[in-house]
């Protein structure tokens, strides 16, 4: 009996243990289909989701190949000559003017230069001679369409400025050799000449026309003489006769007019307002505001510019460097004006001005060559398209209420209509005050010898010349706010401001020069 009710419990607790055991088991397999069940559920979630950002995707690829497909106008533009000619100033003037229309400027190096400054041998003899060539045809081949192409796919209105093209190297070879270059590489002259570039703008030596000037002192590549660099000019102007666009600019005139010709034949093929003969300057009553300046100008670009005059040996040179900057992009640019007179004497012709472009280590060199009688002065820049001419509005940082506004016309009394986004108190073209040198020096004469030596940091300094450039630029608005209030000063006949509501001068009005 002890034994059988040991036998009925032990089997009472096995089925015990056995039931425990089935409800443990049921209970995990439900937990594990519910996991199961929110796996699949996040799955899904996660599936859709991939879905919705497969198909945003897709359209940001197909508006992307669609805006990709329309047309940004693209020019390829080079500027040949003889050693000497102005092509240095002339890139500089062109690239700063077009990036402020909002094009987008890419100027590709002269290759010969940059393989000459790399330590590349000049040829010895024939043979040599061709394979340089050669190898600068393929060296520059390759250049120039990284250019092109990183302008296509900007997505912008740009230009490629060139210095020198593909053609410029049959100047240094004979006709034999050239054509053997040429099929060597496969190219023709049509490849070369006419299919590859939109204009040639051909900058004539100055040792033709103007040999005082012709200099190798810009180059230390350059090594031609005289009638060498005169050859070398017309034989570089051989290869690209037959061009669609070609246009020579000779030495008939000053340097400053060269330049300017040379801009104004690339402005007209672009379709942007050139550059005239002289800058004309008018005082404003007030900053425009930003909308009004939407209303009135269908577009405009802002740089913040700052420029330092430097340190020269020759009195009749005036050298400065400016910085602009525009966004994250900043450019730097060297500016020299030969031919300043003095303040108390009138000079008989206007000064020559050659620019070029700096890199920044180049900047910052020349920075410390900056001229102690002057201070940085700094100023926004507003450049503008109004009418058939380009307009530049100069507020100097410092001065809320001064602001200069700058215009290239024809001459000194031609006729001017004003945008009517401005309002002009009157001209101040020939008023030295209200040139930048001339406020730079007072800027720096005003700040006081115990300030300049207590105010030792960077920082502290750039803001002593922020108040100092405001006390100086304060003085000129006293003098300026007066006229303000009363009628502007009555401007000769041909140099009055006239608005676009007015009537033009009947053509019978004007003399030969109006």
């Amino acid at each position: 009996r002890y034994m059988n009710d040991s036998a009925v419990s032990a089997a009472i607790f096995g089925a015990g243990v056995a039931v425990l055991i089935a409800v443990h088991w049921q209970r995990q397999k439900e937990r594990g289909q519910k996991r199961l069940q929110a796996l699949e559920a996040l799955v899904e979630n996660q599936q859709s989701q991939l879905r919705l950002k497969e198909r945003e995707l897709t359209a940001l690829r197909a508006r992307g190949v669609a805006g990709a497909l329309v047309p940004q106008p693209l020019h390829r533009i080079v500027l040949t000559g003889g050693p000497c000619g102005g092509k240095t100033t002339a890139l500089a003037k062109l690239r700063i003017r077009l990036e402020e229309l909002g094009f987008l400027v890419l100027t590709v190096p002269e290759t010969a230069t940059m393989l000459f400054s790399g330590g590349v041998p000049l040829p010895s003899d024939e043979a040599s001679g061709f394979a340089f060539q050669k190898h600068l045809m393929q060296v520059q081949r390759e250049v120039e369409d990284a250019f092109i192409a990183l302008a296509k796919g900007s997505g912008r209105p740009a230009v490629v400025l060139l210095d020198r093209g593909l053609m410029d190297g049959k100047a240094y070879m004979e006709e034999e050799q050239w054509e053997l270059l040429l099929e060597e590489l496969q190219l023709t002259p049509v490849m070369l000449r006419d299919q590859r570039y939109d204009a040639v703008v051909h900058l004539v030596t100055a040792a033709d026309g103007a040999a005082p000037f012709y200099s190798l002192a810009n180059n230390e590549s350059r090594t031609e003489s005289v009638e060498a660099a005169i050859e070398v000019d017309r034989r570089t102007l051989d290869c690209w006769t037959g061009h669609e666009h070609l246009y020579i600019v000779d030495n008939s005139c000053s340097f400053e007019e060269k330049i300017r010709r040379a801009v104004a034949r690339i402005s007209a093929l672009l379709g942007v307002p050139g550059p005239q003969a002289v800058t004309r300057k008018f005082l404003l009553q007030r900053l425009p505001r930003e909308a009004e300046l939407r209303r009135h100008v269908s577009r405009y670009e802002v740089f913040e510019v700052e420029s330092t005059y430097l340190c020269s040996p020759n009195e009749h040179e005036r050298c400065r460097v400016r910085r602009r900057q525009q966004g994250s992009n900043v450019s730097f640019q060297h500016q020299t004006w030969v031919g300043v007179e003095g303040s108390d004497q009138k000079a008989a012709v206007s000064p020559t001005l050659i620019e070029r472009t700096l890199t920044g280590r180049e900047y910052l060199v020349l920075l410390k060559q900056a001229d102690p009688a002057c201070a940085s002065i700094k100023k926004t820049l507003t450049c503008f398209s109004w009418g058939n001419s380009y307009w530049e509005l100069n507020s100097f940082h410092g001065a809320r209420h001064v602001a200069i506004l700058e215009v290239e016309a024809e001459s000194r009394d031609a006729p001017i209509s004003l945008p009517p986004v401005v309002d002009a108190i009157r001209e101040v073209t020939a008023e030295p005050h209200y040139d930048s040198h001339a406020i730079s020096r007072r800027v720096a004469q005003t700040a006081a010898p115990d300030e300049l030596v207590a105010t030792r940091a960077p920082s502290s300094h750039a803001q002593l010349q922020e108040r100092v450039a405001a006390r100086v630029l304060a003085a000129v608005e006293t003098e300026a706010l007066p006229s303000m209030h009363a009628s502007p000063p009555a401007l000769s006949p041909r140099a009055r401001l006239r608005t676009p509501s007015e009537p033009a001068i009947p053509e019978e009005l004007h003399d030969e020069r109006g």
